[in-house]
């Protein structure tokens, strides 16, 4: 039976029992031996998540194959593609989190196509640059590179186990039978599917659906009634361009160390963001806002800069010069810079997926990456929280390795509480669809919670997010601790608000008096009256606004609905097996 090495950590932590895999800082890999009978993976997409999932089953003793509908890396991407789009792969920062699930199948990334950071450089206007350590640790790698280098490993570690088809895309599922049907991408999507000699059945016991934020299985799935599926995209639209190797960053280091920094432009609803490349350069995502603001230049938000205003080389040059004049280190926007902007066309900023589950009933189908769980990316959790879900499939699997119905359901009832923390918390860090700038009071929050960390560590901990890229702490446990945290605040805050009272009303020497005996009240059970009186105010006061803040953080959760078109759940398929159920 495929095991996982001796070295690995267990599976069910003592932390929380039977509701928790960790991997605290493990590097063991999941190694096992082919067989005749081993079971067969169809693997849907061949991006970072779906081929991560792949190498973990191929440890584990499975025959796979994979299933891309893109020819090859930096393919335009379906009917998104412009005449002459240039290729748009965008960067990743893997955090320890995802790094984690890396080392765990054995990937290792090769140092000529990845950035280690040792920070961030926040560009403001009409001052200096800021210099921080923010991202320092984590590791800057092009989308593209890194499912190739994935994909490289698993055929180098098994040459007979997996095999990848390119060019290939999903047309349909006969989850009865547990046959999925495959065609060239560039055949007609309403073609006769037993005509067409190029279409693939590939029979699967466990199919494993990476095809992304738009996913066909998932819509399949969601069609069958096997899962529901709620998305909320954030309103912010972006594109791609590439910026120069930085002169540097102009506050005190150099522009060897400036290379290595992941650089941003906060300019409120407008930003740009620029993580470096291994050639130096930068690779720089503009963000303007669309939903309300679209159309701005003719509307009633006029003066607010949208891609609707950004028609030509003028306008380019003009927003450019407006909110990041020392993008190309204080020269004019080059030609190739323009033409690469204006051949692109806006996409979205972001978009939670929010699946009720990850997997269908029987335990055929497995949902990961954006397809069971995209997310904003406000707190830099998209790709490393796909990765660590590949990793929690094979955990799943491997921890019951004689009923795959039953370690599917497991991997269900574990992953999906988790991924769905991780939504909810990277919405919380834009404060909403229009707001992509950041939430004020989310980062004032975290702000205060530092400050009254070194004042008081014997009080509060470092804020609970600083948590969210340590793999041994799962989503939800993050989740839980912002929510205590804010109870905590609110109790302190109830408690400076009694105080205030208590000193306008009574002035400091009767205050302190009455303060000192409602501690005795409290913690002795001894004093007057009055003392008694005091203490039950001081903790009414905390109690009130905890229950405030928990109250409102019920009605967010009750209130939240996805805004995304119904017309994503359609199954692109017009006939068959999917189609007839």
């Amino acid at each position: 039976v495929p095991t996982l090495s001796s070295r690995q950590a267990p599976l069910v932590s003592s932390r929380r029992v039977g509701t928790r895999w960790r991997r605290r800082g493990s590097r063991a890999v999941i190694l096992a031996s082919s067989s005749a009978d081993a079971k067969k993976a169809v693997v849907v997409g061949a991006g970072p998540a779906g081929s991560l999932s792949a190498l973990y089953l191929a440890n584990l003793g499975w025959q796979v194959k994979v299933y891309e509908r893109r020819a090859a890396s930096g393919d335009a991407r379906g009917a998104d593609a412009g005449a002459g789009r240039p290729d748009i792969s965008y960067n990743v920062v893997l955090s320890p989190r995802g790094m984690n699930a890396l080392a765990g199948a054995g990937v290792t990334l090769p140092e000529e196509r990845v950035v280690r950071m040792v920070g961030n450089v926040r560009h403001l206007p009409g001052a200096a640059p800021a210099v921080s350590r923010q991202f320092k640790g984590t590791v800057a790698v092009k989308r593209d590179a890194l499912s190739d280098v994935i994909a490289s490993t698993a055929a180098t570690k098994h040459p007979g186990r997996i095999e990848f088809t390119r060019g290939y895309g999903v047309r349909d599922v006969d989850f009865a039978r547990r046959v999925a049907v495959f065609a060239p991408s560039d055949a007609p999507s309403d073609g006769d599917l037993s005509a067409d000699e190029d279409a693939v059945s590939a029979p699967y016991d466990l199919l494993v659906a990476a095809d992304g934020v738009n996913s066909a299985v998932r819509s399949m799935l969601a069609r069958g009634g096997d899962v529901r599926v709620t998305q909320n995209a954030d309103e912010m639209m972006f594109k791609t361009v590439k910026l120069p190797a930085p002169s540097s960053d102009g506050g005190g280091s150099d522009a060897e160390e400036a290379a290595r920094c992941f650089h941003t432009w906060p300019r409120g609803l407008v930003s740009m963001l620029a993580p470096p490349d291994p050639a130096g350069t930068l690779s720089g995502v503009i963000i303007l806002p669309g939903g309300a603001y679209a159309g701005a230049h003719r509307g009633a938000h006029r003066g607010t800069w949208t891609w609707d205003a950004v028609a030509d080389e003028d306008d380019v040059r003009a927003l450019f010069e407006d909110k990041f004049p020392d993008a190309f280190n204080g020269a004019p926007v080059p030609p190739e810079a323009v033409a690469q902007i204006l051949a692109q066309r806006p996409r979205r900023g972001g978009v939670t997926t929010h699946c009720s589950r990850l997997a269908n009933a029987d335990g055929s189908v497995a949902l990961v990456g954006d397809a069971a769980h995209s997310c904003w990316p406000s707190l830099g959790q998209g790709a490393n929280c796909a990765l660590e879900t590949a990793q929690y499939l094979a955990f799943a699997i491997e921890s019951m390795p004689g009923d795959l119905t039953a370690a599917v359901k497991r991997f269900d009832e574990v992953r999906a509480p988790q991924v769905h923390a991780c939504g909810r918390l990277s919405e919380a860090g834009f404060g909403g669809v229009a707001k992509r700038a950041g939430n004020f009071l989310f980062f004032a929050k975290i702000g205060l919670l530092a400050l009254l960390n070194k004042a008081m560590p014997f009080f509060f901990d470092k804020p609970a997010l600083a948590n969210i890229n340590d793999p041994a702490w799962a989503y939800d446990d993050v989740e839980d601790a912002v929510a205590q945290e804010t109870q905590a605040l609110a109790a302190f805050g109830g408690v400076l608000l009694a105080a205030s009272i208590g000193v306008v009303v009574f002035g400091w020497e009767r205050f302190i008096g009455a303060s000192i005996g409602a501690v005795k009240a409290i913690a002795l059970g001894e004093g007057t009256r009055a003392d008694e009186g005091a203490a039950l105010a001081a903790l009414g006061s905390a109690a009130a606004m905890t229950g405030l803040f928990r109250w409102l953080a019920k009605r967010r959760r009750e209130r939240r609905k996805g805004n995304m078109s119904p017309a994503v759940f359609v199954s692109p398929s017009r006939g068959g097996a999917a189609a007839a159920a």
